[in-house]
């Protein structure tokens, strides 16, 4: 099972996190428009306005995860800068994206030298 974070591409990153710990399934992947504006009219017609493209995510759930896999991650966050870089992100079909981290850094100690937390990526339009 391929799966893993390269920055800033796979082909030659400088740093890369590839999780020991795999996600939680269910793994979100949201597709969403979410810049549409609709109204009803009072005679009950709905008017939309499109100003934004589609926007795919993806939710990713860890458990458990060990402190040096954890310490791989910050490492991996504080590279990318939450959101500034784009990387590649191989899901579990060894397929590439390109995305950002969208999220806070937030994996807490939930048990003796354990650590759970969640990712969330925003796929870059192509």
């Amino acid at each position: 099972m391929n799966f893993g974070f390269y920055y800033p591409a796979k082909s030659a990153p400088t740093v890369q996190w590839v999780p020991v710990t795999q996600p939680e399934y269910p793994a979100g992947e949201v597709l969403d428009y979410p810049e549409q504006i609709h109204s009803p009219s009072a005679g009950g017609t709905l008017y939309v306005q499109e100003k934004g493209v589609k926007r795919e995510t993806f939710q990713l759930n860890f458990a458990h995860v060990s402190q040096s896999d954890r310490d791989s991650a910050q490492t991996f966050f504080e590279t990318v800068k939450k959101s500034f870089n784009t990387f590649e992100f191989e899901d579990r079909n060894a397929v590439l994206h390109t995305v950002r981290w969208m999220n806070e850094f937030n994996f807490q100690l939930v048990n003796f030298g354990k650590y759970s937390g969640s990712i969330d990526l925003r796929k870059e339009p192509v």
